[in-house]
């Protein structure tokens, strides 16, 4: 609830600035601005119930959050636009009123703005990105030289997610050749309602192939108990701060960090078991899992998380993500740690991702040479 007021308190305001800016400067659009608003805010009240599990609330989640989330995030950069047009108008303000100043600058930046939203619409639901990355490790045991592994992260299988499209990933994966997949959380919107098609989805992997996967923060957000329970017995091997055993590697599965009552990370739990033969491979939903990892001295991490920002520039490995966190895409070394943060494979509310297409990672493993 306090997080409720706060966030309101600071996001509502700017959510006004920008109809009232918007009416003046293009007065003829006054209508469509209003409309916007009031779609854009209609979430807030629905807030406190977004954990019930109905086809209507789910609707509701799919609909009114994806309109919430866009119009916030459009309000407050055409709020910072509308700060700098106000320091350049300041010198002319006597011959010209701010309306009059802004409305073309405006008119490109809306603009530019649909392009980019259709390019963003696109880019998210259509092509699939394959990310080839060596990994070179110190004394890697010689049966896993040359192993391929799949990193999949943030499907957010929902309501609005296409069976096609999830066949669609799972087929280029398979197509792949991978020794074995693995899911980095945030496997569903949520709801647990979207695990059976998650699984459907999961028909497209050749059959033998091993596919692991631990939770996310938004199967903690909604019932992960029921996850878990339907993941039992299912393709997908769930690991749950558990071990699991391929050839000489051992991945531990870390719990998410959004995790509670018993399911907060637990490296050791994760860790018991690994025989000394072995190297071990940290998977986890959060790039923070680095810390530990690096403790520990586990030469590899690999994670999801950021969505890269679902906005970005790959080239110059630049990523909205990357303003408010430190690892957010792509291979680091920290220590004698490699951490990979996946950029995502799907989407979170809404379908953009302009310049971080969705990612499907292909992971080489390579012994370093002496």
């Amino acid at each position: 609830m306090i997080f409720l007021i706060i966030a309101l308190a600071v996001l509502l305001p700017f959510s006004w600035l920008t109809y009232r800016q918007l009416a003046r400067i293009h007065p003829r659009r006054a209508r469509w601005a209003l409309a916007a608003t009031i779609a854009g805010n209609l979430m807030w009240p629905l807030l406190p119930f977004l954990r019930v599990s109905t086809p209507a609330m789910r609707l509701t989640r799919a609909t009114l959050g994806a309109f919430w989330f866009a119009w916030t995030c459009f309000a407050i950069a055409y709020a910072g636009f509308l700060f700098v047009l106000l320091l350049a108008w300041l010198p002319v303000r006597k011959r010209r009123t701010f309306a009059e100043f802004a409305r073309w600058p405006s008119r490109v930046v809306l603009s530019m703005i649909l392009v980019g939203c259709i390019v963003g619409f696109y880019q998210a639901i259509v092509p699939l990105r394959i990310e080839r990355v060596p990994i070179v490790v110190d004394h890697l045991p010689p049966s896993l030289e040359g192993t391929r592994i799949a990193l999949l992260g943030d499907l957010h299988v929902g309501l609005f997610t296409r069976p096609s499209r999830l066949e669609k990933i799972f087929a280029t994966t398979s197509a792949l050749h991978p020794d074995l997949v693995l899911l980095a959380g945030d496997l569903i919107d949520d709801d647990p309602f979207f695990v059976p098609k998650l699984l459907d989805g999961t028909r497209a992997l050749t059959p033998s192939t091993p596919l692991v996967a631990v939770l996310g923060n938004h199967e903690m957000y909604g019932d992960p108990r029921r996850v878990i329970f339907q993941l039992r017995d299912s393709r997908i091997r769930l690991l749950v701060n558990e071990g699991y055993a391929f050839r000489d590697l051992w991945i531990a599965g870390i719990s998410d960090f959004a995790g509670r009552d018993g399911l907060q990370p637990d490296f050791a739990k994760a860790l018991a078991g690994k025989p000394s033969s072995s190297i071990a491979l940290a998977l986890a939903h959060q790039p923070r899992v680095i810390r530990e990892a690096t403790e520990r001295r586990i030469p590899i991490a690999l994670a999801a998380h950021t969505h890269g920002g679902q906005m970005g520039f790959r080239p110059l490995r630049w990523s909205l993500a990357g303003v408010f966190v430190p690892y957010h895409m792509g291979l680091y070394r920290v220590g004698p740690t490699q951490l990979y943060v996946n950029t995502g494979t799907g989407y979170w509310l809404l379908p953009f991702r302009l310049g971080m297409t969705p990612e499907i990672t292909l992971i080489e493993l390579t012994a370093r040479k002496r």
